[in-house]
């Protein structure tokens, strides 16, 4: 699987979605630095690039609960084309948003405490499976 692993700040919380099946959309957007040193001009230079992301299910709302704006996150997850061409023009606007896979606190700045959250039924499913998977092998 294609992955891919952001470390930024969360620089925007966007409004909370959810779908006609009631499935929970979280996005935000992250701040991730691909500054260099410059040796010529000795400082370092900064490069920001603005990232958004999406995280959907449990993950949404584990997400939605946790992060805030300004907050150190790393994000794993998926590069995906988000481009369209506005109506009345020939011209596409290029983006991409990266879906999360796992999305994870810094703690190199601030402390957590974390609460476990019940699997659910899929979940439970699927770890059955690998359990039943295991004991074959």
């Amino acid at each position: 699987m294609n992955e891919i692993t952001f470390t930024g700040n969360v620089s925007k919380v966007h409004e909370t979605r959810n779908t006609r099946s009631g499935e929970t959309i979280f996005s935000f957007d992250m701040a991730v630095d691909n500054g260099y040193f410059d040796k010529n001009k000795n400082r370092w230079i900064s490069r920001p690039r603005f990232q958004t992301v999406v995280a959907y299910r449990e993950l949404a709302v584990n997400a939605q609960n946790t992060i805030s704006k300004g907050m150190a996150v790393t994000v794993t997850g998926r590069l995906l084309d988000d481009s369209f061409t506005p109506a009345g023009s020939e011209y596409p606007v290029k983006r991409d948003k990266l879906e999360a896979l796992d999305v994870a606190v810094s703690l190199r700045f601030a402390t957590a405490v974390v609460t476990k959250t019940s699997k659910t039924r899929e979940e439970q499913g699927h770890e059955h499976n690998r359990e039943q998977l295991a004991a074959v092998a």
